[in-house]
């Protein structure tokens, strides 16, 4: 066998490494986890015994991860009447290392308005650990989502100073979005009857 056969087949296997280990970490960075559902909370519970499957809405995010990379959301439901605000929040576990903090126990969430105050701090409901991320169902309790005021989600650790003044949060809610009716699994009309 000849030098340059052995040495393009070498290229070809790496190549073949490389191209899989990409597709894999796409996978991984794209997997949203199991927290999608709503939480049976107390309020959940008493919107939908009173206004049923029409308790809860969502709508599409206009956008799921953070401008800095460190963290991202999905899976959004508001129940007006309960003025509770569930999502799910993901951040990859790297983000200990670019804030210089040993883990995560330093971490909460906030919905912000549009002029950065606090609106709600998040109540972790849920937790999972996949691949490189931690997953968080959040719960926000006492939100009052205006048609016409946008509403962020921040990742926030007291440890460092994050999020910096520069910080962009992620968009909950755009000033003039509609919601749309969440239809509701036949799981989570089991947890809230």
């Amino acid at each position: 066998m000849k030098i340059g056969k052995i040495i393009g087949r070498i290229f070809a296997v790496l190549f073949a490494v490389v191209l899989i280990l990409l597709l894999g970490r796409i996978f991984m960075m794209d997997d949203k986890g199991n927290l999608t559902e709503i939480v049976p909370t107390d309020a959940a519970k008493a919107a939908y015994a009173s206004q049923g499957k029409d308790a809860f809405v969502t709508h599409k995010l206009l956008k799921s991860l953070s401008a800095d990379g460190y963290f991202s959301m999905h899976s959004l439901v508001y129940n007006e009447d309960g003025r509770e605000l569930q999502i799910t929040g993901r951040y990859n576990e790297s983000v200990y290392k670019y804030l210089d903090v040993e883990n995560g126990d330093n971490f909460y969430w906030e919905l912000r308005d549009g002029s950065g105050n606090t609106v709600s701090t998040g109540t972790v409901a849920e937790e999972e650990q996949k691949y490189f991320y931690r997953h968080f169902r959040l719960v926000f309790s006492d939100v009052a989502v205006a048609k016409e005021e946008p509403l962020y989600l921040f990742l926030c650790c007291d440890a460092v100073e994050y999020p910096t003044a520069n910080t962009e949060g992620l968009p909950v809610h755009a000033a003039g979005q509609d919601w749309k009716p969440y239809k509701l699994s036949k799981q989570e009309r089991g947890a809230l009857s």
